[in-house]
């Protein structure tokens, strides 16, 4: 599990990140096969299919999530690369009366390095050729999905038309090894509720990673900032302030031959919002009653890889929930992973999940899986440690 989505939280939550940003996220030796270095023209072709199912409380159509997503890679000169993915994704929203389809949704990134091993820079975004679009009913579905508890996967399941820009960079001393990247994100206008357009709020992140080799193992500790701007109605008058979100989280990895584990924990804590009272321009007051969602978090997992070629991993990963209007609750998830090297440059990843959780007196409980093929041609093994783990991650 990494850091929680900015701003929407789920419990079997997988960091959909640009390839700009990947190396802040890139998994230690636990995560990933060994790999060989080649060399030629590096690309690589990915497909990725998942989906979850959700027990209904309360006797409500029962939500799911499904996705397919093909992406290519290229490194097409030896200090850039591009990305372009096309993702389809239907989703059954909790409480809502109808699934959200999109389509088609055109993901672009290019990434280029400033001074070489040191600094990057990325721009990318999101297309949505056919947005999907929802009843007036569906309002409150909606508001939970994006502001409040949610056990899918991608609890934010609209992806709107998006710039993304971003720096980041690395540098190794002794037995550190550091990571910094800034990204700031501009979604477009949303039209999925009939005479309620608005403008998502634009947003940075700011993220920091610290690793520290040492003879028994790998200490791990990353932070992460999201600063959130106003979020506008069609006219272009603020309507709300998202509370900011911060996050701290901590790994301890250990590797002994074919066999390693990881223990760690982490809290995200959102800073309250603020809402418009007036329907014409004014002042964005603090809310009366905080509902954002604070969490604090286990991590264990225990990873075998039996021969070079073949890597077993199981992950735990339980949460408490509360909030400061005195609502509570926990979620667990457990899941396992196969990860296979296929004439020794491709990768297959399998993996299966399940979710039981509780929240407002609701027991939620899910299963899942995802499957991923990674085509790749000689060479694409140099560019791993920067940039091939965002791409994976869709």
């Amino acid at each position: 599990m990494l850091f929680v989505q900015s701003g929407k939280v789920g419990a079997m939550t997988a960091a959909a990140i640009l390839i700009s940003a990947s190396a802040l996220w890139a998994q230690a030796p636990l995560d990933s096969l060994s790999t060989s270095q080649g060399k030629g023209f590096p690309w690589v072709a990915h497909t990725e299919l998942e989906g979850y199912y959700l027990s209904a409380p309360g006797g409500n159509p029962a939500p799911y999530q499904i996705s397919a997503y093909q992406a290519f890679t290229i490194q097409s000169l030896s200090f850039a690369s591009f990305h372009l993915g096309l993702r389809s994704r239907e989703t059954m929203a909790p409480g809502a009366s109808q699934p959200y389809r999109e389509p088609s949704d055109i993901k672009l990134a290019a990434t280029i390095e400033v001074i070489r091993n040191f600094v990057y820079a990325s721009i990318g975004g999101n297309i949505p050729l056919y947005a999907g679009a929802m009843g007036t009913t569906d309002t409150a579905a909606l508001y939970q999905a994006m502001n409040d508890f949610s056990a899918l996967p991608y609890p934010y399941f609209i992806s709107t038309q998006a710039l993304e820009a971003g720096i980041f960079g690395r540098y190794a001393f002794i037995s550190w090894n550091t990571l910094l990247g800034v990204t700031y994100t501009r979604p477009g206008r949303v039209d999925i509720l009939p005479g309620n357009a608005f403008f998502p709020a634009p947003f940075f992140n700011i993220a920091g990673r610290a690793l520290l080799e040492t003879g028994p193992g790998r200490h791990r500790w990353d932070l992460k900032a999201t600063l959130y701007a106003d979020e506008t109605n069609d006219i272009r008058i603020p309507a709300h302030q998202e509370g900011s979100l911060y996050q701290v989280r901590y790994d301890y990895l250990v590797t002994r031959g074919k066999v390693g584990w990881q223990l760690g924990g982490g809290l995200a804590a959102k800073w309250p919002d603020a809402n418009r009272k007036l329907k014409l321009k004014s002042v964005l007051e603090p809310t009366t009653a905080d509902d954002n969602l604070q969490r604090a978090y286990g991590e264990f997992a225990l990873a075998w890889a039996p021969s070079a070629d073949i890597l077993w991993r199981l992950h735990l990963v339980p949460q408490a929930v509360v909030t400061f209007n005195d609502r509570a609750g926990f979620v667990t998830e457990a899941g396992i992973t196969m990860g296979l090297k296929v004439w020794d440059q491709h990768r297959i990843h399998v993996m299966g999940d399940v979710v039981y959780g509780q929240f407002d007196a609701r027991v939620y409980t899910g299963f899942g899986a995802r499957c991923e093929f990674s085509f790749r041609h000689l060479g694409i093994q140099d560019l791993e440690d920067a940039f091939a783990a965002g791409s994976e991650d869709g």
